[in-house]
């Protein structure tokens, strides 16, 4: 059955049209045919000779290759077969690695690709296509495996590939590495100029905050002015706060000098008596104890000269009852 998923790859069925800001897919990529893709993805993780034959018989790599030039903004698509081609390109199996190099002619599409992008870029209102970043990605792996498998070096000791790795991967890797947040091309950063190349990489240190305005110090100027101006407003209302704190204790201590006679009678009464704890008045205690007759003589005028004024008195208190 693999051989009819291939075919769905290669023939997929009637679909609408969709036409979005990049152009129209006719017919757009679909979700069973990147399905079937992850299910070839998945097959060629088992590393199985068998299978891997199959799938060279079948021409899947040049399939899924062809695929990934076609939807140039599929980033789902790019990725899966980015992944699927190092994988082949990083395992054991030499003639799959061949059938890269053969069936895919991975290097001259690689070429070709760049070759068009800048030619792509150049027109307004444009920017890079999608697959750019994982081709370059694609190439660095390829250079990478031709260090150590010296069968590759039939394919990558080509004249046209020697030049693109100097003259477009390595400037590429180089802007890729230094960029920096803010420096980007509005197209990807993919096209630059010489004079880049030779700019120093920045420091912590070069990143610096500068005003706009050339008048920055005057407007520091101003703020300081406006704090002072505040902090002397608050002082001045601190001061009239305490002076009319001041203002209200005179007024207090005029008002308590003069007392109407009958509240200085009752603070003398009260001042010149004692309440022990048990919540009876008593008299002074420097003066010598009387007799009981004497006491009740002055119970009973006390009660003859009850009023407003002392009627707190020993004999008139209802906590004390009278004779106790």
């Amino acid at each position: 059955r693999l051989g009819e998923l291939v075919d769905v790859l290669k023939n997929p069925s009637n679909m609408v049209a969709i036409v979005n800001s990049t152009g129209t897919l006719d017919p757009p990529l679909g979700q069973n045919r990147l399905k079937i893709l992850e299910i070839m993805h998945s097959l060629f993780e088992l590393k199985m000779a068998e299978v891997d034959t199959k799938m060279i018989e079948l021409k899947v790599l040049p399939t899924c290759l062809d695929l990934m030039f076609k939807y140039e903004w599929h980033n789902f698509l790019h990725n899966l077969v980015k992944s699927l081609l190092e994988m082949v390109i990083q395992g054991e199996n030499e003639a799959l690695k061949r059938s890269l190099f053969t069936d895919c002619a991975i290097l001259e599409r690689i070429i070709k690709a760049h070759a068009d992008n800048e030619e792509h870029v150049k027109l307004p209102k444009t920017c890079s296509k999608g697959y750019m970043g994982q081709l370059r990605l694609l190439s660095n792996v390829i250079v990478k495996e031709a260090q150590t498998e010296t069968w590759m070096e039939e394919y990558t000791e080509k004249e046209d590939w020697k030049n693109f790795v100097k003259n477009q991967l390595d400037p590429l890797n180089d802007l890729n590495d230094r960029r920096q947040l803010g420096r980007s091309k509005p197209h990807g950063g993919q096209s630059h100029s010489d004079d880049e190349d030779d700019l120093p990489i920045p420091s912590s240190n070069d990143f610096e905050y500068h005003f706009r305005s050339t008048d920055y110090q005057e407007l520091f100027d101003n703020d300081q002015e406006k704090d002072e101006d505040l902090v002397e407003h608050e002082l001045a209302d601190d001061d009239d706060e305490d002076d009319d704190e001041h203002d209200m204790d005179v007024d207090n201590t005029e008002s308590g000098n003069s007392e109407d006679p009958e509240s200085a009678e009752l603070s003398e009464s009260v001042n010149a008596m004692n309440v022990d704890t048990s919540g009876k008045a008593v008299e002074n205690t420097q003066k010598e104890p009387e007799s009981s007759d004497a006491t009740e003589e002055e119970s009973n005028s006390d009660l003859s000269e009850y009023n407003d004024i002392n009627f707190w008195k020993p004999s008139l208190n209802w906590f004390s009852p009278k004779g106790q």
